[in-house]
């Protein structure tokens, strides 16, 4: 920061969630959501005008999340950019919609955002929809 240089972040040791945890991909977002908001935090202290934002964001494509000791990490944009063909909807587009309270209504190929379609029954997060799941049960099925 003193040398002027923007962060980044990198949630490491995902793969622990997923294998010994055994945590949900809902639970790992609200976890992964507190310790951006707490990087955020504490880099905005040390934030200076001729820096400009030192914000972190998944959907700004500074946050990356994955596992150092397999190897493997992936970003919103990497996500985005397999999915903006099925989906018809631009890569940019997706990374905004990959993060937050944005929930996919797949019977009705709408967004929403609120955790209920029309009918009232329960959508997933967008995160954990497109993102989390697959690769968690990639990481389960090869363990």
């Amino acid at each position: 920061m003193a040398e002027k240089i923007k962060p980044v972040l990198f949630v490491n040791k995902v793969d622990r969630n997923i294998l010994e945890l055994e945590v949900t991909g809902e639970v790992m977002y609200l976890q992964f959501n507190k310790v951006i908001d707490k990087m955020n935090i504490i880099t905005s202290t040390y934030q200076t005008d001729d820096m400009g934002s030192v914000e972190v964001h998944p959907s700004i494509g500074n946050v990356a999340f994955g596992s150092g000791k397999d190897c493997w990490a992936f970003t919103l944009k990497r996500f985005a950019d397999m999915y903006s063909k099925k989906l018809g909807v631009e890569s940019e587009k997706l990374m905004e919609r990959f993060w937050g309270d944005n929930y996919f209504d797949s019977s009705n190929k709408v967004w929403r955002f609120e955790p209920v379609d029309k009918d009232g029954n329960p959508l997933k997060r967008a995160f954990v929809q497109f993102i989390m799941d697959p690769i968690i049960t990639i990481a389960r099925a090869a363990m």
